[in-house]
């Protein structure tokens, strides 16, 4: 792909739609292509986190296995953007990152990230307000189901004669 090519694709990345051309590109440039087979993992569950990825073509999953039993989180089609988290902090993966069929990736460091906003201060504070909003939305879920899991009130069972 060019680089014309390849910043037309990371603007159709929900994240990155907020970032200026010439932010994209600096990332296009920087960015190593990864090509993953069927079945072949991208990152596991608990590695420590330097990059997120973009998924070109292909499809992927993020899976957890908790006591033995693998759980599906959810299913990546392309222009999905696969460890967003990462290019903020370091931390460890919360899943493993599967791929269903062969996938093409555009790996983007953090290292290059953190660079590029250094020097787009304008799109710094718009994707830390956007980050804000998402993490805003999320703990209100968690809040929702506290509420009405967490804290519903156990009906008795009826009992059998």
């Amino acid at each position: 792909m060019s680089v014309e090519q390849d910043v037309a694709t990371l603007q159709g990345v929900p994240t990155f739609e907020v970032l200026p051309a010439e932010a994209l590109r600096i990332l296009a440039i920087s960015a190593e292509e990864r090509q993953l087979k069927a079945g072949e993992v991208l990152f596991r569950i608990g590695e420590i986190s330097d990059a997120g990825y973009v998924l070109l073509s292909g499809r992927m999953e993020l899976v957890v296995e908790q006591s033995g039993r693998r759980r599906r989180l959810c299913e990546l089609l392309a222009g999905a953007l696969v460890g967003e988290t990462a290019l903020l902090i370091q931390l460890p993966r919360p899943a493993t990152a599967r791929a269903l069929e062969a996938s093409r990736l555009m790996r983007i460091p953090r290292t290059t990230f953190l660079r590029m906003l250094e020097g787009f201060p304008d799109a710094a504070v718009t994707l830390r307000d956007l980050f804000a909003e998402r993490l805003q939305g999320t703990l209100s879920a968690l809040e929702t189901v506290r509420r009405e899991k967490l804290e519903a009130p156990v009906k008795p069972r009826a009992r059998k004669s």
